[in-house]
C-alpha cells in the first residue's frame, strides 16, 4: 500500500496500481512481467533516495464477463460443504500444476483439505494463530484461482476472481470470518482482518 511505503520510506520503491496480490501486472504475459522488473532494477541507478517511482502502465479493467462460467457447478446453493468444494477442484488444480510446471501454493506447508479445515475451526471461533491462518488462507485462495485457470473455459484473470467471490463456499467462509477476526482481542487477528484477508475491491460484500 502506498500509504504505508510512505512511511516506512525505502530507498527505492516502485509503485504499481495492480490488483494487490499481483505486483507484476498481467498473469502469464511475459513481456509485461519483465517490463515491471526492469522498472524496479533500473531504479538502483537512482541516487536521489528514498523515493517512490509510478510504473506508468496500467491493467486494464475488464468489465465484460459474459460468455464465461465455471464448467463444474460451484455454486453456493449447490456445494454443501468447504470440504466437498475443495475435492471438486483437486483435478482442475492438478491439470494447472501439469500444464505450467509451477505453482504458488505451499507456503502453509498444509494440504488444501487441512487448510479448509482450519478455516472452518476458525469460523467455528476456534481461531488459530494469525501468521498460519493468513498462510493457509493464502494457499486456498492460490489453489482456487490455480484450478480454476484449467477450466475448458478458463476466461481472464478479473473473470476468475469473479467466480472466486461470487461462487465458491470459501469466499463465503473469508466474509463470514472477517468480522469475528476484526472483534478479537489479538492484534494479529485485527490485522489480519482489517488489512489483507478481503481485497479492498470486494470489502463492499461485508455486511
Amino acid at each position: 500500500m502506498r500509504e504505508h511505503t510512505e512511511i516506512v520510506r525505502p530507498p527505492r520503491a516502485l509503485w504499481v496500481t495492480f490488483e494487490l496480490g499481483r505486483p507484476l501486472g498481467i498473469p502469464d504475459d511475459a513481456a509485461f512481467q519483465r517490463r515491471v522488473v526492469k522498472a524496479a532494477l533500473d531504479l538502483l541507478a537512482r541516487t536521489d533516495s528514498p523515493l517512490i517511482a509510478d510504473y506508468p502502465e496500467h491493467v486494464p479493467d475488464v468489465t465484460d464477463f459474459s460468455g464465461w462460467a465455471c464448467p463444474i457447478n460451484l455454486a453456493p446453493s449447490q456445494v454443501d460443504s468447504l470440504v466437498a468444494e475443495i475435492d471438486r477442484l483437486a483435478t482442475w488444480y492438478d491439470r494447472s500444476v501439469a500444464n505450467l510446471d509451477r505453482t504458488t501454493v505451499g507456503v502453509s506447508g498444509l494440504d488444501m483439505p487441512a487448510a479448509g479445515a482450519l478455516v472452518s475451526r476458525a469460523l467455528d471461533g476456534d481461531l488459530p494463530e494469525a501468521q498460519a491462518l493468513k498462510e493457509a488462507i493464502d494457499d486456498l485462495r492460490a489453489y482456487y484461482l490455480e484450478a480454476a485457470s484449467a477450466f475448458p473455459d478458463p476466461g481472464t484473470a478479473a473473470t476468475r476472481k469473479k467466480w472466486f467471490w461470487d461462487e465458491t463456499k470459501l469466499a463465503q467462509a473469508l466474509l463470514a470470518l472477517q468480522p469475528k477476526l476484526a472483534a478479537s482481542a489479538d492484534p494479529q487477528h485485527r490485522i489480519l482482518a482489517n488489512l489483507t484477508l478481503i481485497p479492498a475491491t470486494e470489502r463492499h460484500r461485508l455486511g
